[in-house]
């Protein structure tokens, strides 16, 4: 009786679980699909998921979880193609990062939108966003980013 319990246990562990999608490190997929990727002090980061919101013209960022998280949260006044300034009112980068519990918030930089089709959006963008030092730049750039 326990030989037929374990081997229906490991028949049911390996065939109940799909596998996962080929990842890169960060774990973004290889497809290019629904990828942010960031630098940070000259580390590079790929997000874990993503997505912009047409509600409230916003990009959300998550990677890790509750003790090793980075968020992002940029605000635009639009998801239509264009070049958004983040001195402009209405457009905004915060950052959350492990090692820092401040929110970090943009004072200069920008984003640009380059395709918005099929509910994907691409793009690049820099920020400064205030630190302990005078200014720290984030490179980003988004691929087919969903739109929900």
């Amino acid at each position: 009786m326990k030989q037929l319990l374990a081997v229906v246990f490991i028949a049911t562990t390996l065939f109940a679980c799909t596998k996962d999608a080929a990842t890169t490190n960060g774990g973004s997929t290889t497809n290019g699909g629904n990828t942010f990727t960031w630098v940070d002090n000259s580390i590079t980061y790929n997000c874990d998921s993503a997505y912009a919101s047409t509600q409230y013209k916003t990009i959300f960022v998550f990677k890790g979880a509750t003790t090793t998280k980075y968020f992002f949260e940029i605000n635009l006044t639009s998801l239509a193609v264009a070049n958004y300034s983040f001195t402009t009112q209405g457009n905004t980068l915060s950052y959350i990062r492990p090692s820092n519990t401040a929110l970090l918030t943009s004072f200069a930089g920008s984003l640009g939108i380059t395709t918005n089709a099929n509910n994907k959006i691409t793009g690049v963008g820099v920020a400064t966003v205030n630190s302990s030092t005078t200014g720290e730049r984030i490179n980003f750039s988004f691929t087919d980013l969903p739109v929900r």
